[in-house]
């Protein structure tokens, strides 16, 4: 096997920021369906632009390439970059905890923010709880890590399957109504997101608090801690710097790809068997994409590492590693792109695009990004939201 050149400690951050920028871009393929539509629309893939046509077809994309896949990436990489943050603490003399817990709690009060007065799906408060416990796992042995790291992945999966066989049918049915939501149900929420400002507050105060109470006790949180577990092996291993060899990355991307989209295939053929039963998928059929998303994730790091040091495309790569670089900005941009273009405040377009129509939001958006990411590093060394969060950080 070849090995890779040699990188500086720099180029290898500069790794981390072209997969982060690659995460950032791919994780609104999934968003945009909660920015443009009702928050059942996510989950349950007939309600809103439905399945018919092109539509089915963009979907299953979505659900073979997409669906946790990014958001697994931004887990990983959040729990490399408490390693990160904490060594080059260290070596600045700085107690690391202090500044640490300092960061989460001002990622909580952004993600409060994010979640109440711009968008229900912020990942920032449960970015900051996770990553206030994360830390604690810092020093633990590669081993350690992997073991808990494991048992926290299988306990949401847990959780479904006792839930599915060992639950009532009529009480299942009670608990998953919201699968199909009644078309009273559908214009309430569709009428408030078109709606002032302060319509749309209601349906989006009670979607955080669901996400970010329930939601996140049952599966995310769990989810996340494990992913971030997994991202401080990688990078103790010096896989998300690439230092491996080129045959272990290539061998890391055609695995991790084809087991992921394999089993993802699957629960997407069960997924049609069963008429997208909700009872089923959302304890049976949702796991199949829940395993499969750690396949395709590594596959993607596999591919990106290959790619961050082939000198292939290097303007893109430029583009995208400032687009990684500007993560935390260009996350909360979106967001105010997004609501701005689909809710009453601005143009008003909830509940109207189609799957095509959405895919032509994201490119508009992954255009903005990529050109005006580097603008701004060109002028300063991070982007407004990074500043901030560094300055308020060390006060």
């Amino acid at each position: 096997m070849n090995k890779l050149k040699s990188i500086t400690a720099n180029e290898r951050i500069q790794s981390i920021d072209l997969l982060r920028g690659f995460a950032l871009l791919g994780i609104l393929i999934m968003n945009i369906i909660s920015f443009s539509n009702i928050g059942t629309g996510y989950i349950n893939p007939t309600v809103g632009a439905g399945l018919d046509g092109y539509n089915g077809i963009i979907h299953g994309f979505s659900f073979l390439f997409a669906d946790m896949r990014f958001m697994s990436i931004f887990s990983i990489l959040f729990g490399a970059g408490i390693l990160i943050f904490s060594d080059n603490a260290i070596k600045k003399g700085r107690t690391p905890g202090k500044y640490h817990y300092r960061r989460m709690l001002l990622l909580l009060i952004f993600g409060f923010i994010h979640a109440y007065l711009i968008w229900m799906g912020d990942i920032l408060v449960m970015y900051a709880i996770c990553g206030s416990i994360a830390y604690l796992m810092r020093n633990w042995k590669i081993k350690t890590l992997f073991i808990v790291g494991g048992i926290f992945f299988v306990i949401p999966i847990l959780f479904a399957l006792i839930t599915y066989f060992f639950t009532p049918q009529e009480q299942l049915e009670d608990i998953f109504r919201f699968w199909t939501p009644t078309q009273e149900e559908i214009s309430i929420e569709t009428l408030a997101y078109q709606g002032s400002y302060m319509e749309q507050m209601k349906p989006r105060i009670e979607s955080a608090i669901q996400l970010q109470t329930l939601l996140f006790l049952l599966e995310q949180s769990w989810r996340i801690l494990s992913m971030m577990m997994l991202g401080m092996i990688l990078y103790k291993k010096g896989i998300l710097s690439a230092q491996k060899e080129k045959g272990f990355y290539q061998l890391l991307f055609m695995i991790g790809l084809f087991s992921g989209i394999s089993l993802s295939g699957v629960g997407l053929y069960r997924a049609y068997s069963h008429e997208w039963n909700g009872i089923w998928y959302m304890n049976v059929g949702h796991y199949y994409n829940y395993i499969a998303s750690i396949g395709v994730a590594l596959g993607y790091i596999g591919l990106i590492m290959i790619w961050s040091n082939s000198g292939v495309l290097m303007g893109l790569q430029s583009r995208l590693k400032a687009v990684g670089k500007m993560a935390f900005t260009n996350y909360i941009l979106t967001s105010l792109i997004c609501t701005f273009i689909f809710y009453g405040h601005g143009l008003g377009l909830f509940a109207t695009f189609d799957r095509l129509q959405q895919w032509g939001v994201i490119l508009f958006i992954w255009i903005i990004l990529l050109v005006l990411s580097p603008i701004i590093l060109k002028k300063h060394d991070k982007g407004p939201l990074e500043y901030l969060w560094r300055k308020f950080t060390y006060l």
